[in-house]
C-alpha cells in the first residue's frame, strides 16, 4: 500500500479571533469519538472560522453534566442521553440545553473478562448458562453513565438471549478510563464502553470483545454536541457547528485514519498504544481472541447523514432510557427531550 501523506497538525495553535467573540468552552472525555474536537483544533478549523475555543478534558460524564449546568462549560461532547438528564434535572438543577449536531454513530463494544472465558463463557448464550448454573453470584457489568447508549446496548444484548438486565446481573457506573482497571482488579466481569477501552483490554489479554454496537443496533446515535441555549443564540455558533461538521467529515476519510491515530495518541491518549488506537479506527478489529472483525465503519463520523440530530435518533435514546428506568416517560418530559434534538436543513451541512 502506498504511503499516505499526513497533514501537518498544529502543535500549539494560538486561536486568534477575527472579532471580539468570547471564548467557547467545550468539554470532552478522553475517547476516540472525541476526535472531531481535536481535529477541528489541530487543523485550524476553529481559528479559520474566527473562533476562540477552549477544550476542557474531563474524567467522566457526571463532571461534564455539572459543569454545563453551573456555567463552567458552554458545550460538550457527550452521550445523547446526557442531554435528557440535564433537561430533566435528574442529578442537578434542570438547565436549558439542546443539540443540532450528532458527532458520530456506533463506536462501542461489549468486553468480557478472561475470567469468564475460563468459566466456559463464549457468547451471550453460554453466559446465560453460567448465570443459571451459579445463581449465587451475579456477574457485574459496568457502563459509563445511566444516560448513555452503553446502558441501552448492554441491556438489549442481554435481553436478546433471555438474560434479565434487572435481576440476572448487576450493572454499575464507571468513568470510561476506569473500566479496564476495574476489570483487571476483578471488580467487574464485563463492560460496555467506547473506544479505545475495549481494544486496550482485548490487547492486554485481560478480556475479549464479544460484541460491537454495530451489530447490536446498527448506526445508532452515539455522541452529540450538547450546547447551552446561550451558546446556540450566539452569533458565532453557526461557524462552530460548521467547523465541527467539517472535522467529522475529515475523520471519516479512510486515508486520514492513520494520521488521526497519531493525533489522538499525541493529544489525547498518550498512555494508550498506537496499536490499540488503530484497532477500531483502521481495523480490522482484533477481538482479543484469534479472530478479527473486518466490520465496515466501526466508527462513523460523517457518512450516512451521521451529523443530523433527527427525531428518530432522539427517540432511540429516549425510549431506551425509559426502558432502563433512567428517565421518566411522562408526556411533558418526552416532548422536551425529543424537541431538544434540532435537525437542520441538510443544505446547511458543510460541503
Amino acid at each position: 500500500m502506498p504511503a499516505i501523506a499526513k497533514p501537518a497538525f498544529r502543535r500549539n495553535a494560538r486561536l486568534v479571533t477575527k472579532s471580539s467573540s468570547e471564548t467557547i468552552r467545550i468539554g470532552y472525555v478522553p475517547l476516540v469519538d472525541a476526535a472531531p474536537l481535536l481535529v477541528a483544533e489541530a487543523l485550524g478549523y476553529f481559528e479559520k472560522a474566527g473562533l476562540r475555543v477552549q477544550l476542557s478534558r474531563e474524567l467522566g460524564w457526571g463532571s461534564v453534566r455539572d459543569q454545563i449546568v453551573y456555567g463552567q462549560l458552554d458545550a460538550a461532547h457527550a452521550p445523547g442521553g446526557m442531554l435528557f438528564s440535564i433537561l430533566a434535572g435528574t442529578h442537578a438543577p434542570a438547565s436549558p440545553v439542546a443539540t443540532d449536531i450528532v458527532l458520530n454513530l456506533q463506536g462501542n463494544g461489549i468486553t468480557l473478562s478472561h475470567r469468564l472465558w475460563q468459566q466456559g463463557v463464549r457468547d451471550a448464550r453460554s453466559l446465560r448458562l453460567m448465570i443459571r448454573s451459579d445463581a449465587s453470584r451475579k456477574p457485574v457489568f459496568a457502563v459509563v453513565s445511566p444516560f448513555s447508549s452503553h446502558l441501552i446496548l448492554l441491556r438489549e444484548w442481554l435481553r436478546s438471549v433471555g438474560i434479565s438486565p434487572d435481576t440476572d446481573v448487576r450493572i454499575v457506573i464507571l468513568p470510561p478510563p476506569l473500566v479496564g482497571e476495574h476489570m483487571q482488579e476483578g471488580f467487574i466481569d464485563g463492560f460496555c464502553a467506547g473506544e479505545p477501552w475495549n481494544s486496550v483490554v482485548a490487547m492486554s489479554g485481560e478480556g475479549w470483545i464479544i460484541e460491537t454496537s454495530a451489530s447490536i443496533s446498527p448506526w445508532h446515535p452515539e455522541k452529540v454536541l450538547i450546547a447551552t441555549e446561550d451558546l446556540l443564540q450566539r452569533d458565532e455558533y453557526p461557524a462552530l457547528r460548521d467547523a465541527l461538521v467539517k472535522a467529522c467529515r475529515w475523520c471519516d476519510v479512510v486515508g486520514n485514519r492513520s494520521a488521526l491515530v497519531d493525533l489522538l495518541h499525541e493529544k489525547l491518549l498518550s498512555r494508550v498504544s498506537l496499536l490499540a488506537l488503530a484497532n477500531s479506527l483502521v481495523g480490522p478489529l482484533h477481538t482479543g481472541l484469534n479472530t478479527r472483525i473486518s466490520e465496515n465503519q466501526f466508527h462513523c463520523f460523517f457518512q450516512r447523514q451521521a451529523n443530523a440530530a433527527t427525531r428518530q435518533r432522539a427517540t432511540w435514546y429516549f425510549d431506551g432510557l425509559v426502558e432502563a428506568g433512567s428517565i421518566r416517560g411522562s408526556a411533558e418530559i418526552r416532548r422536551a427531550c425529543l424537541n431538544s434534538f434540532r435537525e437542520l436543513n441538510p443544505s446547511s451541512q458543510v460541503n
